[in-house]
């Protein structure tokens, strides 16, 4: 089945670049190859980002545990976590050595956050942990934080409030260049650290 605007069209053969629908497939992820049995290899895929942050998500044990929600078991937590994994692929979830808890991974705070917000609509009622930044070791043994590259294009006159604002989160501002339009304006890079391996930066 297709997609034509806001209908669907039952069709035998798609194209490239079309929008479809198949049904009676019990399991089945992004980047997964659908073809014939003949099929021997599957189409090549591109590696996505790991996560840099993860979060502790338990079991609101607290004396107002049911208060604004009405999923609270454990079971419903890890139900809606599995079912999260099957269409979200930049996170990852696994079981915490601590009681009834998970450690989700992900990109960021916004899309923790994001998801965290969706599941309190649903009902969830969850202890949500510290966020913590994942480190990984680099080829000598040093550990390397990851890091966020931001542009920010403004007039001259305010840069010195934004490199303030952005000093505070200990970044590090990288070159900046005017670029004339109707006023000069800087593009300001801004990095945790100045030492940086591809994504990573070394921790100090």
């Amino acid at each position: 089945m297709a997609f034509r605007g806001i209908e669907r069209v039952s069709m035998d053969e798609a194209q490239a670049g079309d929008i479809i629908a198949i049904a009676g497939m019990q399991q089945a992820n992004v980047f997964d190859t659908i073809g014939a049995p003949t099929l021997a290899q599957a189409l090549p895929t591109t590696p996505i980002d790991p996560p840099t942050l993860a979060i502790n998500f338990s079991v609101n044990d607290s004396p107002l545990a049911g208060s604004e929600g009405s999923k609270l078991t454990f079971n419903m937590l890890r139900d809606q976590l599995m079912r999260e994994l099957e269409s979200n692929v930049s996170i990852q979830v696994t079981e915490s050595g601590g009681k009834d808890s998970f450690e989700v991974a992900g990109w960021g705070e916004l899309q923790l956050g994001i998801l965290i917000e969706t599941m309190r609509r649903e009902g969830f009622e969850l202890s949500i942990g510290r966020p913590k930044v994942l480190l990984k070791s680099g080829e000598k043994g040093e550990k390397l934080e990851p890091f966020e590259e931001i542009q920010v294009e403004l007039d001259d006159e305010f840069s010195g409030t934004v490199i303030e604002s952005m000093s505070l989160r200990k970044a590090f501002i990288g070159p900046s260049h005017k670029k004339l339009t109707k006023k000069s304006t800087n593009i300001i890079k801004m990095l945790p650290h100045a030492k940086r391996d591809r994504n990573y930066v070394h921790v100090n």
